[in-house]
């Protein structure tokens, strides 16, 4: 009966320059009803340690040690021992830079509990300078109806597809299996689209609290291979074949392939990377059955790369 309302899971692997940053940033909340639960995913540069001392100076924060096996199975670790109602991500080198985010969170989920929350993100570069605020904004009318407020950020390209900017329902993440699937790239956007196919409600937080630290070394242009790539080219072949055979109405139907054909379309972006791969012509043509997705062109991206 003691169980805290918010779960929040923080892998943890090799940054301990920016760990204390994160942590302070969770445990300054103005709403102090929360587990903050630290997975030490294999670190060897002493950040293994710190969490220690983390948990060992506040009772509300759990250090478990595992061996590396990647930030999707770290996730999955702190979800499996999360006991608060709705769960929240964070990555160990970014911080929330709101001390009443939770606050306000709770204020929006408990007399509603809905099944998830949507809110932004601030990207700041390495030198401090904020490059971008992603705030997903809801009109009124949307308000409560899963069609309406899906179609909305869809069509707005406001439903972000990573993990740190949605909070869920922890008995919706369980009963649905959302765990992150293990040693695929680029996971979020998978787990997300799932995500959007079995949430019956959402709301939207239009803050953008979180703060992401854009590093040149981990950019995607810099980063991006292709294993990147074929882990999201068969995330696209799996999601879409998933959402041909859910149950639905044709209209939300239509705003799952919109989602995909987002990801379908910054993915052929992506292709001269490998375009001297001796896989190269097998990754066409498998990207060819796909084309169908770019008539789902709502989103102004899509409608270009169509043209």
């Amino acid at each position: 009966m003691n169980h805290p309302f918010f779960s929040i899971v923080i892998p943890v692997y090799n940054t301990i320059k920016e760990l204390q940053r994160c942590v302070d940033s969770v445990v300054s909340q103005s709403f102090a009803d929360f587990e903050l639960i630290l997975v030490d995913d294999g670190s060897t540069d002493g950040s293994g340690a710190l969490c220690d001392r983390l948990s060992a100076a506040d009772p509300r924060i759990k250090t478990i040690h595992r061996e590396n096996a990647g930030c999707s199975e770290a996730r999955n670790t702190g979800v499996r021992v999360a006991q608060g109602n709705y769960l929240l991500f964070v990555d160990s080198d970014d911080k929330w830079d709101d001390d009443n985010a939770l606050r306000d969170l709770f204020e929006i989920v408990h007399e509603n509990p809905v099944d998830v929350v949507c809110f932004g993100v601030s990207i700041y570069n390495e030198n401090g300078e904020l490059v971008k605020v992603r705030k997903p904004m809801l009109p009124e009318l949307a308000n409560g109806n899963k069609y309406e407020i899906v179609k909305h950020l869809v069509y707005t390209n406001q439903y972000f597809s990573t993990s740190y900017v949605k909070m869920l329902r922890r008995e919706f993440f369980l009963e649905n299996n959302l765990f992150f699937i293990k040693g695929l790239l680029s996971e979020d956007i998978e787990w997300s689209a799932r995500i959007l196919l079995y949430c019956e409600s959402f709301a939207v937080y239009s803050s953008a609290f979180y703060k992401r630290i854009q590093r040149s070394e981990g950019s995607i242009t810099s980063s991006i291979g292709k294993k990147n790539i074929m882990d999201i080219l068969g995330s696209i072949e799996r999601g879409t074949e998933l959402v041909a055979q859910y149950s639905c109405s044709d209209d939300l139907r239509t705003l799952y392939y919109e989602y995909w054909a987002y990801q379908y379309a910054m993915l052929l972006g992506f292709l001269p990377i490998i375009k001297n791969d001796a896989e190269y012509k097998i990754i066409l043509e498998r990207l060819k059955k796909l084309k169908y997705l770019l008539q789902y062109d709502h989103v102004k991206k899509v409608k270009l790369v169509r043209l």
